[in-house]
């Protein structure tokens, strides 16, 4: 069988996932997803995907990671048992197989409107010193929105309410994520980074609302228009989606220099690169 290790973070999971099942297809083995604990926010919406789950390790494994992922691809190792650690975060691991792994999630109904959906991360994501230069500007998501013709915005977000933040409001929020003090830029400067975007989104009148993280996942999913930053939900929300046009942030995450991955460009129908 073919086990695989989850880390923090549902598209996290999702990459994880994805990857383990492409290569237990391929050796005609079962998949299971080993939960980081016990507690996992997001267990309960990953089984509802179909996700089995196992507290067993098989003995006498091959270990997968990134770095031979594409190595344990053939039919020299069918009789053994895989174990994968890594995220798994590169387009060309999928790019061939994206309608069978289409087929492996719950369809959607489409929406029948051109309604436009921003996948916005925000949360901890609001904090870290090390990308906070590189966070694109309230101006570069409206010049990608430009790009779209629609009626009505909605914002899937995994901030506690889509309202102006004061330094104690945000001080009091809790995300999946901690974000230890050492690494962050001073708490105004989230604060006011943020609300630039209540105030720039804010003529559009966008309709935001609270799901759980798999109803967001299935709601980008209904849609035509999707517009995303560099979320790994917001990337398989819109790969496993039939969205006519579908924008993802092309630098992607540039703050990481050399070990950048290379999700923004994928050669999807459709998909365009903005910022």
């Amino acid at each position: 069988m073919i086990t695989v290790q989850l880390t923090n973070g549902f598209g996290n999971n999702l990459f994880q996932y994805i990857s383990a099942r492409l290569l237990a297809e391929f050796h005609n083995q079962d998949v299971f997803a080993i939960s980081p604990n016990d507690s996992y926010y997001a267990l309960n919406d990953l089984r509802k995907l179909g996700i089995k789950f196992t507290d067993k390790h098989a003995t006498d494994v091959l270990n997968v990671s990134d770095a031979n992922y594409k190595i344990a691809f053939n039919e020299r190792y069918k009789d053994y048992h895989f174990h994968l650690t890594g995220y798994f975060e590169d387009h060309t691991y999928y790019d061939k197989d994206m309608a069978v792994i289409k087929t492996w999630f719950p369809a959607v109904k489409k929406r029948n409107n051109d309604d436009l959906v921003i996948h916005f991360r925000a949360g901890d994501r609001l904090f870290y010193k090390n990308e906070f230069n590189d966070k694109p500007l309230v101006e570069d998501y409206i010049n990608a929105i430009k790009q779209f013709d629609f009626t009505h915005l909605h914002i899937v977000t995994d901030m506690v309410e889509w309202d102006y933040l004061t330094k104690e409001k945000l001080e009091n929020m809790k995300f999946h994520v901690h974000v230890p003090k050492e690494v962050r830029v001073p708490i105004q400067m989230s604060v006011d980074y943020f609300n630039t975007f209540i105030d720039g989104l804010g003529k559009y009148n966008p309709i935001v609302e609270k799901r759980t993280i798999l109803e967001d996942f299935n709601f980008i999913r209904s849609f035509d228009n999707i517009l995303f930053q560099h979320g790994t939900l917001g990337w398989w929300a819109s790969a496993l989606s039939d969205a006519k046009k579908v924008g993802v942030y092309g630098p992607w995450r540039p703050w990481k220099g050399a070990s950048n991955k290379n999700l923004s460009n994928i050669n999807l129908k459709g998909w365009f690169k903005w910022g």
